[in-house]
């Protein structure tokens, strides 16, 4: 044991004392800081022991990656913190965190810790003494709820002080309750806090409104390091909630908000026939245009695609006769949605003969002209063969060439007579007069 520990000293002593090389965790400011002599050791025991005890954890853990909110996935020890000074004090809202992976020699204030079923915040840390990260995590004890931008109701875990409420004016106990009552309050700063808290700023807790006084979001980790604040600290004055408060849902001011949706387009489409619709989100009662930083895409269906098939654009494909509901449900809150009702109609277009090519108005002595025509049914042209006729002009002056509906006229000589030309298929017909010219 002597010779591996004198080992572990002689590897510290030549790597010049300071931050052990190699760690990626440690911030630029702990430069000045000397490593401690066993701290590799230290740190290789509790990698390979720390799983073997009866508190040991996974959690998903913030301020251990350059972005200091990102979070990732580590094991560590938790343990009680007992404190034989305050008989009310519960043990499950405060422990003592050590982080299994050795890589790990800082865990900065105001970060967040996921597990066991709860969101701890990081309040009293252990960085610049310590040979691995350490600190004292508080359970976030309460919360409030407030919107997205697309309407969600999102939860920010707060670390209420004491349970039991406050007061530092001299008052009646029956005003003091209600009027001078207060709590104090704990969370960490980031942009949800930034938006959603402020001094005068209402929150709903349980079934009451507290309004935040008192608050500090200066507090820094380096001194004069402005981004190195994470932490809030402010009192909650009790006060009644008014009728634009949700209590339900736990949201201040929430009875104000609105976020809707609407569809807008035709609302009758032909069979075999597409329409486009487009839904648009309503925040507020204002439309909102979508951006990079806040896109808004939407999820269609289709109450029977055997009626009518909508695709990913809103795009309604009429199928069957009969009525449907389009419905556009918005992907970032799928609560969010709008139904439109739309009649798909049979289509009934009566069959017709119609030239397909230009119909000239004459033609000279020794000239051909062309003129083609189809048979439509339901607005479709098919490959129904028409019949000729001709009336008019004496068949002297021309000479008529038919292959399916294509007919050639060629002049042969002038006629003061226009020649009739007239397709038929099916009791339906079309017609044209052709002047036959002379040189």
């Amino acid at each position: 044991m002597a010779n591996n520990s004198e080992k572990y000293i002689q590897g510290a002593i030549l790597q010049g004392g300071g931050i052990p090389q190699g760690k990626t965790n440690v911030p630029t400011k702990y430069a000045d800081r000397q490593g401690q002599h066993l701290a590799i050791r230290t740190q290789q025991f509790t990698e390979a022991r720390a799983k073997y005890s009866s508190d040991f954890v996974e959690a998903r853990v913030q301020g251990l990656l350059e972005d200091f909110y990102e979070y990732t996935t580590t094991f560590m020890r938790l343990s009680d913190v007992r404190s034989n000074s305050s008989a009310t004090t519960q043990i499950d809202d405060f422990k003592t965190i050590l982080f299994e992976d050795r890589e790990i020699e800082y865990f900065p204030i105001g970060a967040k810790v996921e597990t066991m079923g709860n969101v701890w915040l990081c309040a009293n840390p252990s960085n610049i003494s310590e040979a691995q990260a350490t600190a004292i995590i508080r359970r976030c004890n309460a919360s409030f709820n407030y919107y997205d931008y697309y309407g969600n109701i999102m939860t920010e875990p707060l670390v209420i002080d004491k349970v039991a409420m406050q007061g530092n004016d001299n008052v009646a106990p029956s005003d003091q309750v209600l009027l001078n009552g207060y709590f104090n309050a704990m969370c960490q700063l980031n942009e949800v806090t930034k938006r959603e808290l402020d001094t005068d700023k209402i929150i709903i807790l349980g079934s009451k409104a507290f309004k935040v006084t008192g608050f500090t979001d200066f507090i820094q980790e380096f001194t004069g390091d402005y981004d190195s604040s994470h932490i809030l600290n402010f009192s909650l004055r009790i006060q009644e909630p008014t009728d634009n408060d949700d209590i339900e849902n736990r949201i201040a001011g929430g009875k104000l908000r609105s976020f809707e949706a609407d569809i807008i387009g035709e609302s009758e489409l032909n069979q075999n026939a597409t329409i486009k619709l487009d839904a648009v989100f309503i925040k507020d009662k204002k439309v909102t245009t979508p951006t990079d930083e806040y896109p808004v895409t939407w999820l269609w269906e289709s109450s029977d695609t055997d009626i009518a098939e909508v695709d990913a654009g809103g795009v309604v494909f009429g199928k069957g006769v009969g009525k449907v509901q389009i419905t556009a449900r918005m992907a970032q809150n799928t609560a969010i949605s709008a139904t439109v009702e739309l009649v798909v109609k049979e289509t009934n277009f009566k069959p017709y003969i119609a030239f397909t090519s230009v119909v000239p108005s004459a033609v000279e002595q020794y000239e051909s002209i062309t003129v083609t025509v189809a048979f439509f049914e339901n607005a479709q042209q098919t490959d129904k063969i028409v019949s000729w006729s001709f009336s008019g002009a004496n068949k002297k002056n021309y000479k008529a060439t038919i292959e399916d509906n294509a007919l050639t006229i060629y002049c042969i000589g002038a006629d003061n007579t226009p020649l009739k030309v007239a397709a038929e298929c099916e009791e339906q017909s079309v017609s044209f007069e052709l002047i036959l010219e002379g040189l």
